[in-house]
């Protein structure tokens, strides 16, 4: 996988990605782009179940990072600026062992608990306890 993401951001140098010059005045946006419809075109010729949410320039420079929704989860995958490479998978930032990904994918699928309504919720123990438990079940 490291490979793979070592050869991309190689590649991305080339075609002056990553504010390098080349093509690029140093701002990729300024040439290059991503439309959700185009990352959802992407998207469907692998899963067309899979529904584009929202599409931004990645921490990874030369990178679109596509947020989807599949199954009621959001996820990423990350999209080379020349549409030619789909990355799903963990990207780690060598320097700091961060798991870029995974930290970008809680962040999404994050609960407010504060929101969840719990007017019909069964209460074991005081009501006004400053620790709660809420335990969710799926009927289905």
């Amino acid at each position: 996988m490291l490979a793979i993401v070592a050869s991309l951001i190689m590649a991305a140098s080339s075609y002056g990605f990553a504010g390098t010059t080349g093509s690029c005045s140093g701002d990729c946006r300024s040439c290059h782009s991503l439309k959700p419809s185009e990352a959802q075109v992407i998207l469907d010729s692998f899963n067309p179940s899979l529904r584009v949410l929202s599409v931004h320039k990645s921490k990874v420079g030369g990178l679109w990072e596509v947020t989807f929704n599949y199954m009621s989860k959001k996820n990423v995958v990350y999209i080379d600026f020349a549409k030619k490479h789909l990355i799903q998978g963990a990207i780690i930032d060598i320097k700091t062992k961060a798991d870029i990904t995974n930290e970008r994918v809680s962040e999404l699928n994050k609960v407010n608990v504060s929101k969840i309504p719990l007017k019909d919720a069964l209460v074991m123990g005081k009501a006004d306890a400053p620790i709660r438990v809420i335990v969710f079940d799926d009927p289905v």
